[in-house]
């Protein structure tokens, strides 16, 4: 059964920004975490090199990705305003915290398989 996805519209200059906010959200995550890490690889081999094309994302990605550049935002200092302007362009682009928080992970997880 196909998942319910939302599409992400990422731009030129957002993308190595998402990038860097998967990579450090990955890095950060334990060695037993590995179900996530797998969702986390397969958002970033999924960034389009033409921001035409969106970033389909279901639910688990969506949760993972929102975190990663809510991370990242929390982690960058006021020095770095292009890249924190990014990392809000594309939150905003994202559903809303409260959504995103209500996503059980686990559970989508699970669903996968």
């Amino acid at each position: 059964m196909d998942r319910p996805t939302f599409p992400l519209i990422v731009h030129d200059e957002e993308r190595p920004i998402l990038r860097l906010a998967l990579q450090a959200f990955r890095d950060d995550l334990g060695h037993r975490e590995h179900r996530v890490s797998a969702v986390v690889d397969g958002v970033a081999r999924r960034i389009s090199d033409d921001e035409r094309v969106p970033l389909e994302l279901d639910a688990a990605d969506m949760k993972v990705t929102w975190s990663a550049l809510h991370t990242l935002l929390d982690d960058s200092v006021r020095t770095q305003q292009a890249d924190r302007d990014h990392l809000r362009a594309l939150l905003d682009r994202l559903p809303g915290e409260h959504d995103v928080r209500a996503i059980d992970l686990d559970t989508e997880l699970d669903r996968r398989g």
